[in-house]
């Protein structure tokens, strides 16, 4: 049961969420969102990350999370962390990170004492959010030295506003302000091969990339055209052109 004031907050909360600007820029909203989980929550150390085809987009937006932490762990520790999405293998939306036991042991101590600790992290939660049964963002939160860990409760508590947080999100990306679709002539070849079906493999032969660049102009695409996989991109993207 929750104390008077928690619920007090629980409330605040739904209430901030439900009439945020959905009309604002991509960041500005995530941040806003943040800030409501900071006020209600004291969830001090957030990061608001975009998901397309099980990869975190890096550009996210961090809440009291330093710039060269989030590039630190995209160039050498995500796969290591058990919340990663790759690491989902049928985990619930909202994750603990103490109650994951998708990888090994060995690797999460790895991930802990190397990235965790000497950022001066001591836990992890995340909560993902999805649409048409796949994660387009996932929220992360992370615990410093000196806070107490994540519980149960805490999980309790977020799924009490993560479907009004994921409604609002949708809802966001359908009607925000279109964010450049300027798209670049690299990224028009890439879509010519991808309307024609031809796989990432494929396509980095054809423009003398590698795999890993056809992966992130895609993820760059996701994000401009508002879709969560291939299919909806290539048929966005013809609309595009119809228009």
């Amino acid at each position: 049961m929750y104390e008077q004031k928690e619920v007090e907050y629980l409330l605040e909360a739904t209430f901030k969420i439900s009439n945020m600007n959905i009309q604002q820029t991509s960041e500005d909203f995530k941040l806003n969102m943040l800030q409501v989980l900071s006020e209600c929550f004291q969830y001090e150390h957030t990061v608001f990350w975009e998901v397309a085809d099980g990869e975190l987009n890096e550009q996210p937006v961090c809440f009291n999370v330093e710039t060269y932490t989030v590039e630190n762990y995209l160039h050498e520790y995500k796969y290591y962390d058990p919340l990663h999405p790759v690491n989902m293998q049928n985990q619930p939306d909202i994750q603990l990170m103490l109650q994951n036991e998708v990888i090994s042991k060995e690797k999460k101590r790895y991930y802990v004492e190397r990235f965790l600790q000497f950022n001066d992290f001591i836990d992890e939660m995340v909560m993902y959010l999805y649409n048409q049964q796949k994660p387009t963002a996932a929220i992360g939160f992370l615990r410093k030295e000196g806070e107490r860990p994540f519980t149960e409760q805490d999980s309790q508590k977020l799924s009490y506003v993560k479907r009004m947080i994921e409604n609002v999100y949708l809802l966001h990306q359908y009607v925000q302000p279109g964010e450049s679709l300027q798209i670049t002539q690299r990224e028009k070849e890439l879509l010519m091969y991808l309307c024609k079906g031809f796989k990432n493999v494929e396509i980095a032969s054809y423009l003398y990339v590698s795999e890993n660049t056809v992966k992130k102009h895609l993820q760059n695409l996701y994000r401009k055209f508002k879709v969560t996989s291939r299919t909806q991109l290539a048929l966005k993207y013809a609309e595009s052109l119809r228009a």
